[in-house]
């Protein structure tokens, strides 16, 4: 879906006048586009992936809607910046999942490229990096691979009063010969140590980005700790 803005604050601020959801893979989002217009919107948030989210830009775009745009993560990406144009995101932001550095983000960036062929930075790597290995401890926490189980264990991996468990083969060996002891661990991951909430979503830092000139540069960040005091701020 997308969603429109009625004043625009800066990349992160504004008030949302309506939301459009729309299908994926259409040829044309005139209909919706024409939709998300009304009201005369300062701004558009667009959530989508290249392929879709160019096409509804362009007709965005030229149907004359205001060149300013609020991305999601999926949206950093050389070839939705190529065939929207240029000229036309300079005013453009963007936020991304960030990273708080530990030896599991040294481990990463090392050891991920050799064996995956692609690069560290390449999106959700780290992330999907981090997924992974918390299911596999909460397996193990478990005692065996089934969904209730993996659900009531998962946090335990997370302790913050366990022992420190970084990424890489020698520290999920450490892992594992503390659970078989019965002792409590904590996974400091890829993008840093997160915690899962009662809705079972994480709160973890984040980058703040913008096009210009066709590139995508960093802004700033935000630590996990910033995330929590501004979702303590909003409305519940």
């Amino acid at each position: 879906m997308f969603k429109e803005f009625s004043r625009a604050y800066g990349p992160l601020g504004g008030s949302i006048i309506s939301v459009t959801p729309y299908n994926p893979s259409q040829a044309s989002y005139q209909p919706e586009v024409t939709k998300a217009l009304q009201g005369n919107p300062d701004a558009l948030y667009l959530v989508s992936y290249p392929g879709d989210g160019a096409t509804i830009a362009r007709t965005w775009i030229a149907q004359g809607g205001v060149k300013k745009f609020l991305l999601n993560d999926g949206m950093n990406s050389a070839k939705f910046i190529q065939d929207v144009g240029p000229q036309h995101l300079n005013d453009a932001y963007g936020t991304s999942s960030g990273t708080t550095k530990t030896p599991s983000t040294e481990y990463f960036a090392k050891e991920y490229p050799p064996f995956s062929k692609f690069d560290a930075g390449a999106p959700a790597a780290d992330r999907s990096y981090d997924a992974g290995a918390i299911l596999g401890l909460a397996i193990a926490q478990a005692g065996k691979a089934e969904s209730a189980a993996i659900r009531d264990n998962i946090r335990k991996v997370l302790d913050a009063k366990g022992a420190t468990i970084h990424a890489g083969a020698a520290e999920f060996r450490k892992a594992l010969g503390l659970l078989r002891e019965g002792k409590a661990i904590r996974y400091v991951g890829v993008i840093g140590p997160v915690q899962f909430d009662q809705y079972g979503d994480i709160t973890g830092p984040f980058r703040l980005w913008r096009i210009q000139d066709g590139q995508v540069t960093s802004t700033g960040e935000m630590s996990a700790a910033d995330v929590d005091q501004l979702k303590a701020r909003l409305p519940q």
